[in-house]
C-alpha cells in the first residue's frame, strides 16, 4: 500500500473535497482504496453519507491501541463502496495530540498512525490521508507515514502565500525525517473567467515549476452538491467535468509508485522523537499560527457506540487523572517546545472558534426526505433564516439552540428544486458564510441557493423544528 497526504492549513482549499473524490476515482478505477480521515471535524464521513450513529469506532481509537497486536481493520473502517473503505474521525482526535493527551507521552507519538497503516498495508493498494488544517502530532504523523503529499491551494493571492509556506514546512519535514517526501501542488476551485485566478495560476508555475501538477481542479458546482448529499462525484456526477478532473489526478497517482513504500520501513527504522523536531522548525510553524487553528468544537453528533470500551477522548481524561492519584504514572518531565506550540495555538483557536468563514459543519444541508437543516455557530444573537419557503419572514422559522449547545439549528422541509434563502442575525438580513453556492450582483447583497432534487420526497408544508428534535437527521 502506498499513502497519499493531503496537506495544506488553510481553510477553503478543497483539501477535504480532494481526498474525497480522489478516493472514490481511485477505487472506481480498480484499487483497494482507503480514506483515512485524521481532521477531527471529521467531514469525510459527512461527505460520503457515512451516518453518525452507525460509526462505533474511528482512527482516534486505532491510534490509541495496543499496538503490540495488529489491530484488525474490521474494527475501525467503514465500508463506503466497492473498493472504498473509510478509517472516520471524530472530534476526540483534537484530545489526542493535546499537551498533556494520550499521544504526548508515548515514544512512538508521531509513528502510531505508521504503525496501524503497516498493519493493514496488505488488504490495500492506496491510502489517502485527510490532514487537519494543523500544525501538530496528527499532521507530523500523517506526513510520516506518507510516500507522496499533495497540497491543494485555490487559485487565490493568499492562498499563493500559503503556498509558499507549505513548501518550506514539506522542506524542513524532509530533511529532518531523513528522507525525500515528494510534495506536488494541485490548483484548486480554479475559473478561467477570473483574471486573479488566472493570474495565481501563473505564478503558481513560475515559484513551483518543479512540483505544480500539470492540470487542476477547477469550481464546479456538482461538487458542491454533491458534498451537501453526501456522495463523492462518483455517485453524483459520474460523468461530469468535475469527474473527469479527478479521473486525471487519480491516474496520475497511480504512476507514483518509482520508490518503495515507506511502510515497509515503519518497523525497522529508529526515528526522531516530535520534540526535536519541533525545536528545528519552530520559526516556520509560528509564521503560519494564524493560520493553523481549527474548530475542536464537534461539527456533527458522532459518538461512539455501545460497543467500544474506552473512547479516545475517556482515555485522555484517565491519563490526566491518573497522573495526578498516581506518583508512579508515566507523566512528562517538561511539556517541551512542542507542547509550548500546542497550547498557543490551542488558545489561539479558542478566541477564533467564532470567526472562523468556512468549516465547522456548519451551513445548510439536504437530507434524502427533503429536509434541509441549516446551522449557525452557537451565538447569544437571535438568528433566524429567511426565504421563499416562508415567504421571507423572520419570524417564521428561527434557529433554536441544538441538543449539545454547540450551534442553532433550524429544519425546514422542501420542495424539489432550488430555494433562496438569507440569514437574519439581530434582524439584519446578512448572507450564509458556510454556504458558497451563491447568486447575485454587485449592486445587492444576492441570496444563498438550495438545492433539492426531483428524486427527494416533497411536502407542502413547512416544518420548523429544533435541534434536539432532528437530531437524527442531516
Amino acid at each position: 500500500m502506498r499513502v497519499a497526504a493531503i496537506v495544506n492549513q488553510k481553510g477553503g482549499c478543497g483539501k477535504t473535497t480532494t481526498a474525497v473524490n480522489l478516493s472514490a476515482l481511485l477505487a472506481r478505477e480498480g484499487s483497494r482504496t482507503l480514506l483515512v480521515d485524521m481532521d477531527p471535524q471529521s467531514h469525510c464521513a459527512a461527505g460520503l453519507g457515512v451516518p453518525d450513529h452507525g460509526i462505533e469506532r474511528t482512527i482516534a481509537d486505532a491510534l490509541l491501541c495496543d499496538h503490540s497486536q495488529p489491530p484488525r481493520a474490521s474494527d475501525y473502517l467503514w465500508e463506503v463502496a466497492r473498493n472504498l473503505m473509510l478509517a472516520p474521525s471524530s472530534v476526540s482526535l483534537a484530545a489526542l495530540e493535546a499537551p498533556n493527551g494520550p499521544l504526548a507521552s508515548r515514544l512512538d507519538r508521531d509513528r502510531r498512525l505508521a504503525r496501524v497503516l503497516a498493519a493493514w498495508q496488505d488488504q490495500f493498494d492506496w491510502c489517502i490521508v485527510d490532514c487537519p488544517p494543523t500544525i501538530g502530532l496528527l499532521s507530523f504523523n500523517a506526513l510520516r507515514a506518507a510516500d507522496i503529499v499533495i497540497i491543494p491551494v485555490e487559485t487565490g493571492y493568499f492562498s499563493l502565500k500559503g503556498a509558499e509556506k507549505q513548501a518550506e514546512m514539506m522542506r524542513t519535514v524532509s530533511a529532518r525525517f531523513g528522507r525525500d517526501i515528494p510534495f506536488h501542488i494541485l490548483p484548486t476551485l480554479v475559473n478561467d473567467s477570473r483574471s486573479l485566478s488566472r493570474d495565481v495560476l501563473a505564478q503558481l508555475g513560475k515559484r513551483f515549476a518543479d512540483s505544480l501538477l500539470p492540470f487542476a481542479v477547477h469550481e464546479h458546482d456538482e461538487l458542491r452538491e454533491a458534498a451537501s448529499y453526501g456522495q463523492a462525484i462518483t455517485e453524483f456526477a459520474p460523468t461530469s467535468a468535475a469527474a473527469e478532473e479527478f479521473t486525471v489526478l487519480a491516474q496520475w497517482l497511480q504512476k507514483q509508485t518509482n520508490t518503495p513504500s515507506v511502510l515497509l520501513e515503519v518497523e525497522q527504522t529508529q526515528l526522531t522523537s516530535i520534540e526535536t523536531f519541533a525545536a528545528v522548525t519552530m520559526p516556520a510553524m509560528n509564521a503560519w499560527s494564524a493560520s493553523a487553528v481549527h474548530d475542536p468544537t464537534p461539527s456533527n453528533g458522532r459518538t461512539h457506540g455501545g460497543s467500544v470500551n474506552t473512547s479516545a477522548t475517556d482515555v485522555a481524561v484517565s491519563q490526566r487523572s491518573a497522573a495526578a492519584t498516581n506518583t508512579s504514572a508515566p507523566v512528562l518531565a517538561a511539556p517541551g517546545r512542542a507542547a509550548d506550540l500546542v497550547m498557543r495555538l490551542r488558545a489561539l483557536a479558542d478566541r477564533s472558534r467564532q470567526a472562523a468563514t468556512v468549516g465547522g459543519g456548519f451551513g445548510v444541508r439536504v437530507s434524502r426526505n427533503g429536509i434541509a437543516l441549516f446551522s449557525q455557530p452557537s451565538t447569544p444573537r437571535a438568528l433566524s433564516v429567511i426565504g421563499d419557503f416562508n415567504d421571507w419572514n423572520p419570524h417564521a422559522t428561527p434557529l433554536l439552540v441544538s441538543a449539545d449547545g454547540t450551534r442553532l439549528e433550524a429544519a425546514v422541509t422542501l420542495a424539489a428544486g432550488r430555494h433562496c434563502y438569507r440569514i437574519v442575525v439581530d434582524g439584519i438580513e446578512t448572507l450564509d458564510e458556510f454556504n458558497l453556492h451563491r447568486r447575485g450582483s454587485t449592486t445587492d447583497m444576492g441570496v444563498n441557493l438550495i438545492e433539492v432534487p426531483e428524486f427527494l420526497a416533497t411536502h407542502d408544508a413547512c416544518a420548523n423544528v429544533s435541534g434536539s428534535e432532528q437530531g437524527g437527521q442531516s
